[in-house]
Formats: C-alpha cells, sequence, structure tokens
C-alpha cells in the first residue's frame, strides 16, 4: 500500500506545480490579476491571432499612443472600454449615450479618440463608448473598426487583414 500512496504524493506535487506555473505565467495570471497575453502574428498585410485558453481572441494596439489589449469582439458595434481606462488613455468630452448590450441596457458616455492603432492600421477620430461596468484591463475592438479588415478564422486562428 505504500508505493501506491508514494505514487499518488508524487502525482499531486507535479499537478500542483503545473497548477502554480500556469497560474503565475499562464494567459490567464489570477495571481497578479486577469490579463490576457495576445498570441499574434504581424504579418505582411495583416494579424494574425490565435485563440487562447478562454476561446478568446486578443491583440495589442493603442488607444491615443498608450498600449491597451484588445479582445477582438464581432458582436460589439463599437470599440468599448471602462471609466477607468478611459481616464487612463485621456479619453475625454463624453456625451451621455444608452446602450444595448448582450447583458441589456447600460448608461454610458460616447468619447472619441484621437487615434487607434492595431495590426499596423492606425485610424483618427475613432467613436469609443465609455461603459462604467467593463473590465478595467481590456478594450474591447468592435466593428467600428473591424470593418476595415477581412476577418477569417480557421481552427484556432483569426486572420485579420486591412481592407484596400
Amino acid at each position: 500500500m505504500e508505493p501506491v500512496l508514494k505514487r499518488a504524493a508524487v502525482i499531486l506535487a507535479i499537478g500542483a506545480l503545473l497548477f502554480v506555473a500556469f497560474d503565475r505565467f499562464g494567459p490567464y495570471q489570477s495571481g497578479r490579476g486577469y490579463r490576457p497575453k495576445p498570441i499574434e502574428v504581424l504579418a505582411q498585410g495583416g494579424l494574425e491571432l490565435r485563440r487562447t485558453m478562454d476561446g478568446h481572441y486578443y491583440a495589442n494596439g493603442s488607444i491615443n499612443r498608450q498600449p491597451v489589449v484588445f479582445l477582438i469582439d464581432t458582436g460589439a458595434s463599437t470599440v468599448s472600454v471602462s471609466s477607468a481606462l478611459a481616464e487612463r488613455l485621456g479619453l475625454d468630452g463624453c456625451r451621455a449615450v444608452i446602450y444595448g448590450t448582450a447583458g441589456g441596457t447600460v448608461r454610458g458616455c460616447e468619447a472619441r479618440a484621437e487615434e487607434l492603432e492595431i495590426g499596423g492600421l492606425r485610424l483618427h477620430d475613432v467613436r469609443i463608448a465609455v461603459l462604467p461596468e467593463q473590465s478595467e484591463k481590456l478594450a474591447l475592438l468592435g466593428m467600428n473598426v473591424l470593418r476595415l479588415f477581412r476577418i477569417e478564422t480557421e481552427a484556432a486562428t483569426m486572420r485579420l487583414s486591412p481592407l484596400r
């Protein structure tokens, strides 16, 4: 019976080490708050994204020359950020708007970003929804920007190619 207990202890120890490593260095990084790691390849003429462990696609970019992580959201009509992120990005001059979201009606405001960059595509005067309940760490990349890309998905890969 003793060898079985030793094996079980070794298996549990290995499992615990893997859990700690994934927790600290994996895409969720829950030990330091949720920070998805975009898995992306900048290719000539576009961006290739790999689906992350949570089933979503993320991309690095910037708003007003400040780095942000975008969650690619083809179901969102507009780019959106939290109030805290909007403040950090220098988005001001908001006008009150009521948005219809998947979670229901939400009060927020609409701001304009001087510049938004993703995948080598630089846009100016971009409409951005500021939603108080949204995650502080992510910006949703909605269709007001995604409509400028050809979007292709195959297996766990999404390709965004700028329309010319």
